[in-house]
């Protein structure tokens, strides 16, 4: 070998070095004191050991080649490359807190755009890992970092459906870039060091924090205790994801009995419809092994949304749940369930609906809050799905529930029904109320007020059920079939069988196309 190539693999070899040294010992310590991984420890909990081919380590700040920093500036504070994770191929960077502290600089924000786009362009996921306190903007050279900002939100935004995205903020994300990570299909936030802010006051302590985006801003989908969880977690969502919109979604191995009956579910549902049930207890019963990935979880938890599987074929899970608010559609699980569904079916996942609801609730609190606009976009987000739709209705289907979660003439393939259904145009309570006002105050008077009201109840509740609703409606109206509760994840499954392989198109728009 040459000795004038021993010279360039010196500095090759020095620049390496440099880089796994990151910000210098004291940072790095400083690091590991806050209870956080390194960007390079991130990447490595991630992938496939040996697996990471990293992207960009020559980059620096511009201003240390010219002599205007004295700090040194790794990889200008961003490790990225191609790696796989489970033999799978994606793309993943990390922001490096020990670099500035993690401030976004205007080659590493190049660098993560860049990235993004190789890995639509690749059809594969894109994982960002967030650690920074907001961009590194200098009087001499801030417009280029900033352009490069926005050319990385408009990649995420372009291959948004196109490729599965998922973010994790184990440290600060401030400023503008705290759009990049909300903007990813899915968001995971370490509890204890995670912090998302865009900017501006804060008034309350817990602001900021991976709990107020949980339980407040709705912004996050999974909390995690420390980065090992949060990686570990990215990772089990993968598992449900296929590459990109073009694959189908990954099946397993099933390990659970496709025709497993359950008599447990006969006993879920209380006697007294008054009474609430967590339709946690149903779905447990029904998926494969009883294992499933909840989303927002503490957020709107009167609607249930997550991942699970049937006889090793993903699916996503929206179900209402009665033990929190009656399991009414409100703005919160509005959004919740919105965003949920599109993203199945940018992915063809197919999503299963489980209804027990008295649908939207009335009153000047929440027709404040808009709770018809966000009715209309659940309207319109179902009206468009093409992935494989099943629906079990389980209890009540009131109002405008009855189209919302995928019942009636909306366009879900198979709509199974428990005998214990009711449909109403709105709660048979209210009807009571309003047809029958004047027996009801004559009753009132006379003392037998109870027994009067239980009397038309129980009538309109006869009429409203599926067991004689299905007698004079064809499935526009009720459901395909009324089954055995016991037969419900059998049936689920000769469902998704079924629709796996449909081809459903949305009809053609200018913006809207799917590939053939």
């Amino acid at each position: 070998m040459g000795q004038w190539m021993d010279g360039f693999l010196e500095k090759l070899a020095a620049n390496r070095r440099e880089n796994e040294e990151a910000g210098g010992p004291e940072a790095l310590a400083l690091q590991r004191k806050l209870g956080k991984l390194t960007a390079r420890e991130r990447i490595a909990h991630l992938v496939d050991p040996g697996s990471f081919e990293e992207l960009g380590s020559l980059v620096r700040d511009p201003r240390e080649r010219l002599g205007e920093l004295k700090k040194p500036s790794p990889s200008d504070g961003v490790v990225m490359g191609a790696a796989t994770v489970g033999g799978r191929q994606i793309m993943v960077y990390a922001v490096d807190y020990t670099v500035m502290c993690g401030s976004l600089g205007e080659q590493g924000v190049w660098k993560m755009a860049e990235l993004v786009e190789m890995a639509g362009q690749q059809r594969v996921p894109i994982i960002g890992i967030f650690d920074g306190v907001g961009s590194r903007i200098t009087f001499t050279r801030g417009f280029a970092g900033l352009y490069g900002l926005s050319r990385l939100i408009r990649n995420y935004c372009l291959y948004s459906g196109v490729i599965p995205q998922i973010a994790l903020v184990l440290g600060p994300c401030t400023g503008p870039l705290a759009h990049v990570p909300v903007l990813s299909d899915f968001l995971i936030m370490n509890e204890k060091t995670g912090f998302l802010w865009l900017g501006g006051e804060m008034e309350t302590e817990d602001a900021g924090r991976a709990e107020f985006h949980m339980t407040k801003s709705g912004q996050v989908d999974l909390l995690a205790e420390s980065d090992e969880e949060a990686l570990d977690q990215a990772k089990r969502l993968l598992e449900f994801m296929p590459q990109n919109c073009w694959h189908k979604p990954p099946c397993t191995e099933p390990t659970d009995d496709p025709e497993r009956r359950e008599e447990a579910l006969l006993d879920v549902m209380p006697d007294n419809p008054k009474f609430t049930y967590d339709i946690h207890e149903i779905i447990d019963l029904i998926v494969d092994d009883g294992e499933f990935f909840e989303i927002k979880e503490d957020f709107a938890p009167n609607l249930v949304a997550g991942f699970a599987r049937f006889d090793g074929m993903p699916a996503g899970i929206v179900a209402s749940n009665p033990d929190e608010l009656s399991g009414i559609m409100e703005p919160d699980s509005s959004d919740k369930y919105d965003r949920f569904m599109m993203f199945l079916d940018n992915f063809n996942i197919p999503i299963i609906n489980m209804s027990d609801t008295t649908a939207y609730p009335p009153g000047d609190k929440w027709e404040r809050m808009g709770v018809i606009r966000h009715g209309a976009k659940n309207l319109h987000g179902y009206s468009n799905l093409t992935n494989p739709k099943v629906t079990i209705v389980l209890r009540r289907s009131y109002g405008g529930s009855n189209i919302t979660m995928g019942c009636s003439k909306m366009g879900p393939d198979y709509i199974y029904g428990w005998p214990t259904v009711e449909f109403a145009p709105t709660g048979p309570e209210s009807i009571v109320q309003a047809v029958f006002h004047k027996q009801l105050a004559k009753a009132k008077e006379e003392g037998n007020y109870q027994e009067v009201y239980d009397f038309f109840l129980n009538i309109l509740k006869e009429q409203f059920s599926v067991m004689n609703m299905g007698k004079g409606f064809t499935h526009y109206y009720t459901v395909h079939e009324v089954i055995d509760p016991r037969d419900t994840r059998p049936r689920i499954i000769r469902a998704l069988r079924a629709a796996w392989d449909k081809d459903e198109r949305p009809m053609e728009r200018r913006r809207w196309i799917k590939p053939a």
